[in-house]
């Protein structure tokens, strides 16, 4: 049994980063998508990524123990060295104890460790009942025990000299509305002053279910290290500390050591940093070059977030750079704004608060209910390392009393949320400045010629009751038409609903928004399910262009047209592969019925002659299935082909039977989407398409083929059966050259 227990010893340096141990830990799988920790003060990594990512902590806890991990995936996992990984946590927090009485460890944990040496024995019941008095190890989720009132207990237990396996997916607990967000975690209350936190991040499952640990990354995974690292104190990579110390900024007491570190090295830098702040117009931070002023940048906005609500902010020298800065000489005004139209979600109200300037609001007439005052509309997280802008840059706070006052370090739009059931109201808002705004139907072109497109504020809005559009001013400074621009998005807007209303996960009661962005966080453009389009400012201009709302030339609005039909998704039937696919349905749709493209045109990038021939290319390949899907624009052509053929009016009549199917015979899975989908597309066409999606290599089970027996069969025109399928040149490209 000796020779086990040295393993195990073995295992533990291998984890903590000594080469050339027998027993190195290198991989280890999490079992599900686990939450990252922060790690400072006296505690250790004990498994990092390369990037500082901690996936394991452990530390002293007055005379006790405790080891922290992500997922409840751990325990359970055998890939990799998952084992031996949790064996040696296990090992260090019974250190120097023969035997121990344990709750919570999963059966063939304790037969390995007892086998190794040391004997753990098993100890039954509920949190509730537990006599933590008669323990020794508990593995188990802290929240549980705040969830029935015994986190104080287990925390004097702890301190006591008890060893404690926390296991918390904190991601998972905040979504169960278990905690409201990291700061008010029950392990993070419990471990906190330990240096060890949870963060709120959902990290993936790692590349084939593992995770290749960096030992090197675990010796600098120490906020207080990275920050020594970062002040010069040491020696190190710094583009890893500055992302370590940002991490734990964001979640670090505000009135703790750490914090109080980074404030001293703000303080001392300072001239510096306010050059690097001011400066992000023309050179933005690289966390490589100004490590220091990325890091700190986010422990500003995470304190200007908190104090927001007060008014009383200061002026942040990045909002130089974005949004922008708002005249010194620009009028503050007393507008009296009236929103008694029941459009619900926010609502512009043509003001804009500069940075650091405090907004007043408050209610000339009727109900508070739930309505929000905020300030910003920039909702993308800004996941990446460098920095273009202040991370967080909506402020909100709660009308209370009829009254709110809310100020932004980097300013922006002022809003009114209404929420989902809005109630009219007049409110009076003081302290902002006029910025451009048009309402289609409510604000005169003269008038938007003449004044309004040249109000001094940075950012402008065009507005209908369905849609709305943040830009920068310049954007539209010299725009002669907005009524023009906006009467077109609405057609679009109208289109798209008329093929298919907007998912519900959509804002679908309120008006839907594009937000222009520095820079995004993924793709060029992308639409989330809970807030506005984000597309970069780069792209505004083409939304106001008048010549890109006709067939005349090129197009320029494809992504943007794009963006707005993933709002129309359905996911009854948008199975795996088609998320990029089924949306340009909406896309092409929109080009043609209102900019008036012909199907045939090549903008429309599935005309006729390249869809029947991406098609004969892939069954000729064997119409491999997943090739198909990792190719958006080969799949869009097995739906072009439809469209060329029964015109988007059998879309329009698929979509709508499935309003009327019974919800017992929804889809649950991606196979039966995909059969659904074949045969309600079929009586829509009133043609069997089961062997027209079997050619396309599209897997299906009998069902099609039992319930559409009774209609004749159909392939496109000109389609010519392709032997048996099978061709060497697999990996020869999709499409035809000509896609685009």
């Amino acid at each position: 049994m000796r020779s086990h227990w040295k393993l195990l010893a073995l295992a533990l340096v291998g984890v903590l980063g000594a080469r050339g141990s027998s027993q190195e830990i290198s991989t280890i799988a999490t079992g599900g998508n686990p939450a990252s920790l922060v790690v400072y003060g006296s505690a250790q990594a004990t498994a990092s990524l390369a990037d500082g990512t901690v996936l394991a902590a452990r530390a002293h806890a007055g005379l006790g123990r405790v080891v922290a991990i992500g997922h409840g995936g751990f325990l359970e996992d055998n890939r990799g060295d998952t084992r031996a990984f949790l064996d040696a946590q296990v090992a260090w927090l019974l250190e120097g104890r023969r035997e121990a009485r344990a709750w919570g460890v999963p059966a063939a944990m304790r037969q390995r460790l007892t086998e190794a040496g040391l004997p753990l024995a098993h100890v039954s019941g509920g949190v509730e009942a537990l006599d933590l008095s008669r323990l020794d190890l508990v593995v188990a989720s802290p929240q549980a025990f705040a969830r029935t009132g015994r986190l104080a207990e287990l925390e004097a237990w702890l301190l006591g000299g008890g060893a404690l396996l926390s296991v918390e997916t904190a991601w998972g607990q905040i979504q169960l509305g278990h905690a409201t967000g990291a700061h008010d975690l029950a392990a993070n209350t419990l471990l906190g002053t330990h240096g060890i936190l949870y963060t709120e991040r959902a990290l993936s499952p790692g590349r084939d279910g593992l995770y290749t640990l960096d030992p090197q990354a675990g010796l600098a995974a120490n906020a207080s290290d990275a920050l020594a690292l970062l002040s010069g104190a040491m020696s190190g990579d710094v583009t890893r500390a500055a992302r370590v110390v940002r991490q734990a900024l964001a979640i670090a007491p505000l009135d703790g050591p750490l914090v109080a570190r980074a404030d001293a090295l703000s303080q001392a830098h300072a001239e510096a940093l306010e050059a690097a702040y001011a400066g992000m117009a023309t050179t933005p931070l690289r966390l490589a070059q100004q490590p220091l002023a990325c890091a700190l940048l986010d422990l500003s906005a995470r304190r200007a977030m908190l104090d927001a609500p007060s008014g009383r902010v200061a002026a942040h020298p990045s909002g130089a750079a974005f949004p922008g800065p708002v005249p010194g000489d620009a009028p503050r005004v007393r507008r009296v704004v009236t929103l008694d139209d029941g459009i619900p979600g926010w609502r512009s109200t043509g003001l804009y608060a500069a940075p650091g300037e405090a907004v007043h609001l408050r209610i000339v007439d009727g109900p508070e209910a739930k309505a929000t005052l905020q300030i910003g509309c920039w909702l993308d997280p800004q996941d990446f390392d460098d920095r273009v802008r202040m991370p967080l840059a909506v402020f909100r706070t709660p009308v209370r009393d009829g009254r709110a006052v809310l100020a932004s370090p980097i300013g922006g739009p002022v809003y009114l949320d209404l929420g989902d059931t809005p109630a009219g109201l007049k409110v009076e808002i003081s302290g902002a400045v006029e910025m451009p705004r048009f309402r289609l139907g409510h604000t005169g072109v003269n008038q938007w010629q003449r004044v309004t497109r040249h109000l001094p504020a940075p950012w402008a809005e065009l507005e209908s009751d369905h849609l709305v559009f943040t830009v920068p001013a310049t954007v539209v400074r010299t725009l002669d038409r907005p009524d023009l621009v906006m009467m077109h998005w609405d057609q679009i807007h109208t289109a798209m609903q008329g093929l298919e209303p907007r998912s519900p996960r959509h804002w679908p009661d309120r008006q839907y928004r594009y937000v222009a962005e520095q820079r995004l966080s993924w793709g060029y453009m992308y639409c989330p399910s809970d807030a506005p389009v984000v597309i970069p400012t780069t792209e505004a201009g083409a939304m106001v262009t008048l010549a890109n709302f006709d067939a005349q030339g090129p197009n320029h609005l494809w992504g943007h047209y794009h963006e707005m039909g993933h709002a129309h998704q359905n996911p009854l039937w948008t199975f795996e592969g088609t998320g990029e696919v089924t949306v340009n349905i909406f896309t092409v749709y929109a080009l043609h019925t209102i900019n008036g493209y012909p199907l045939d045109s090549e903008v429309m990038r599935s005309e006729p002659s390249l869809a029947l021939s991406a098609m004969q290319a892939h069954a000729a390949r064997g119409a491999p299935f997943h090739r198909w899907k990792a190719d958006p624009f080969l799949a869009l052509q097995t739906y072009a082909l439809l469209w060329h053929a029964f015109g988007f009016e059998a879309f329009h009549r698929a979509f709508r039977a499935y309003d009327d199917m019974p919800e017992a015979r929804h889809p649950r899975d991606d196979a039966a989407k995909r059969d659904v989908f074949v045969i309600t597309m079929s009586r829509a066409v009133g043609h069997n398409l089961e062997p027209y999606f079997r050619a396309w290599g599209v897997p299906l089970s009998d069902r099609p083929a039992r319930e559409l027996a009774d209609l004749p069969g159909w392939m496109p025109p000109g389609y010519e059966p392709i032997g048996d399928g099978l061709t060497p040149a697999d990996d020869a490209p999709a499409t035809p050259a000509r896609r685009r």
